[in-house]
């Protein structure tokens, strides 16, 4: 039995319990944009454009393989198939599911993915992007439990409405290691946690997720770590905006056997054309969590 869902603003219609409310509305002839559902995948493609580390792609086919976890097969923007390793954990299955699954399934339908985290201010949506580790995720729950509204974590997907780029809703939760939810004051025992790498666990914080439509995009906030004492902001002008939207894409590396890059660029560019754009550098010692978002709430609300 497959449930119905709408994320990222496409009907879905899954045989894998989802962590997002289901559509109760949806009739027979509810029609879905995607599919997933548990079943044969194939152990290679025919044809791979690139080829190595867990991953085979070519235009219109995505092949991912994860050892113990699972095979994900993405098909044309439209359907994902899942083959699990028969003693994998199913939180594990479906980390990889949300994660580079749903990436490439985005960029097969040539939207603009970002790795990033993001939230609504004041109608308008901000993003806070970067490499791993440097605290996009933690901003994002900080925000929320300051009571800005969730809108995505990790992959945060965008759209052009009425030709103007819009975050759109992603999936209702955080993934945010022991010490983060320290500083969150958040109790870890209260959460489900998911192996990420050897001996080390990460902890899924369920969030409200009420936004249905796009959010027009405010503010793009391009996270750094240096070694500094300080906590910098800095406004990016011209083409300089475009190189850290293009650098911070979800997986820019599957962009190479999926095709569309031209596409790509121009969407980084409308983003950059449309949208302020930051770098912030924050010491690489001592995350100084709330000045920070001190720092950030002033600059985007200002």
């Amino acid at each position: 039995m497959k449930t119905p869902y709408f994320i990222f603003g496409l009907k879905v219609l899954s045989q894998i319990a989802l962590p997002a409310p289901p559509v109760l509305e949806a009739g027979p002839d509810w029609s879905a944009d995607v599919t997933i559902e548990m079943g044969e995948t194939p152990d290679h493609l025919i044809t791979p454009s690139i080829s190595g580390a867990g991953i085979q792609a070519a235009p219109g086919e995505f092949l991912l393989s994860v050892d113990t976890v699972a095979r994900y097969y993405i098909r044309a923007g439209c359907s994902i198939t899942v083959t699990p390793d028969a003693k994998t954990d199913p939180e594990r299955v479906l980390i990889f599911l949300l994660g580079s699954a749903f990436g490439a399934l985005l960029h097969q339908r040539n939207i603009l993915v970002l790795h990033a985290g993001a939230i609504i201010v004041n109608g308008q949506s901000v993003i806070f992007s970067g490499d791993s580790g440097v605290g996009k995720s933690t901003l994002t729950a900080g925000f929320h439990q300051r009571g800005y509204r969730f809108l995505a974590d990790d992959v945060c997907a965008i759209a052009g409405v009425n030709k103007k780029p819009a975050v759109i809703p992603g999936f209702p939760r955080l993934k945010l290691w022991a010490d983060v939810l320290e500083k969150l004051n958040t109790d870890k025992d209260l959460l489900k946690s998911v192996r990420w790498t050897q001996g080390m666990d990460k902890y899924l914080l369920p969030v409200r997720q009420e936004q249905k439509d796009p959010v027009p995009l405010k503010a793009v906030f391009i996270m750094e770590s240096a070694g500094t004492d300080t906590i910098d902001i800095a406004a990016l002008k011209g083409m300089d905006k475009i190189s850290p939207i293009i650098a911070n894409t979800y997986r820019l590396g599957f962009l190479n056997g999926l095709g569309g890059k031209e596409e790509h660029f121009r969407q980084c560019a409308a983003v950059a054309d449309q949208t302020r754009v930051y770098r912030v550098t924050r010491p690489e010692k001592g995350f100084l969590l709330a000045e920070l978002m001190d720092h950030l709430e002033a600059k985007f609300n200002g």
